[in-house]
């Protein structure tokens, strides 16, 4: 689950991570391994090669049913993962990293961005906010996905009473991860919404989504393409300001679809959408705990738009 996902990568690293593979279900996650080597690329390199190629079938969008491939847990796994997991959470709780997410969480910035898309409830208080993780990835092989599985976790818990719910979906989740992911709390989405989860004023939502496929995003953002709706919802994800300047700066790319036509909606929302890092310093424990991997280019995306913006340009 970097700002820039496998398809925007020039001379892609091999992917040890299946979840960046497309799926018989329309899924794309990006390669966590990747690092931002783009920028010091020739412009001749700035092309897609044929297996890079982003192709974008609207009809996948359709939400459907979903079941792991494996549908029997082994509980013997499922324990071990889960020891993996709660060591990985201690692990990341302990690191500076966490205690700097933490005091970036509680400043006015993020805080009040976290206030603003929760209305009122007749009576008194807010509406609290549902909690969504897309793409985590498999966290019974990965470390990344283990590490945003652990973050995620952790931000729930922050949370507290201001979240409602904490729900979780990838395609490539066996039955034993969906087990441990519910051990953790979480309750496993049955329906493949390839992103497109309506959010109201009645349902704020964060999302979480480090390192998923610009596709995702879209979807995302093309279902929710209304003021009412935008301003009810965060999303931690991509640099959305990086595939910005992906754009400018690869031209023309090799492919069936190019990347203006797969993510208008992400780009455009760039013109009003307020992003902020989630971490502005990497340092070397960040890179021998892996943190840098699962993080780098992440961003907290806050969507301050009116009710008067021309939102309907963007070609669907």
């Amino acid at each position: 689950m970097s700002a820039s996902p496998a398809v925007l990568s020039p001379n892609p690293n091999p992917n040890p991570n299946p979840s960046s593979k497309p799926d018989h279900d329309g899924w794309t996650i990006v390669d966590r391994s990747r690092r931002r080597n783009r920028s010091r690329s020739t412009s001749g390199d700035r092309r897609l090669s044929q297996s890079q190629t982003l192709t974008f079938d609207p009809s996948s969008l359709v939400p459907t049913p979903w079941t792991p491939m494996d549908p029997m847990v082994d509980f013997f796994r499922s324990a071990s993962i889960l020891r993996k997991i709660h060591s990985t959470i201690d692990r990341l709780e302990k690191s500076k990293f966490y205690k700097r997410f933490i005091s970036r969480l509680n400043d006015s910035e993020i805080r009040n961005g976290l206030v603003k898309i929760r209305v009122p409830v007749s009576g008194s208080g807010l509406h609290p906010i549902r909690l969504v993780a897309y793409g985590i990835g498999s966290i019974e092989l990965y470390p990344a996905p283990q590490l945003q599985l652990a973050l995620v976790t952790l931000l729930s818990r922050q949370l507290g009473a201001d979240v409602a719910s904490a729900e979780i979906f990838d395609p490539v989740l066996s039955a034993t991860e969906c087990h441990v992911v519910e051990q953790l709390g979480f309750k496993v989405v049955t329906t493949n919404e390839h992103g497109c989860r309506k959010v109201t004023p009645e349902t704020p939502t964060l999302f979480f989504m480090p390192h998923c496929e610009a596709v995702l995003y879209n979807s995302l953002l093309r279902t929710n393409w209304l003021p009412s709706n935008l301003r009810r919802m965060v999303v931690i994800g991509n640099s959305f300001r990086e595939y910005v300047r992906y754009v400018s700066e690869a031209g023309k790319c090799v492919g069936s679809v190019k990347i203006e036509k797969v993510a208008g909606c992400v780009l455009e929302s760039t013109k009003f959408a307020r992003e902020v890092e989630v971490e502005l310093e990497l340092g070397r424990e960040e890179t021998d705990l892996g943190l840098f991997q699962a993080f780098h280019d992440t961003c907290w995306h806050f969507f301050d738009v009116n009710d008067d913006s021309d939102l309907f340009k963007v070609n669907f």
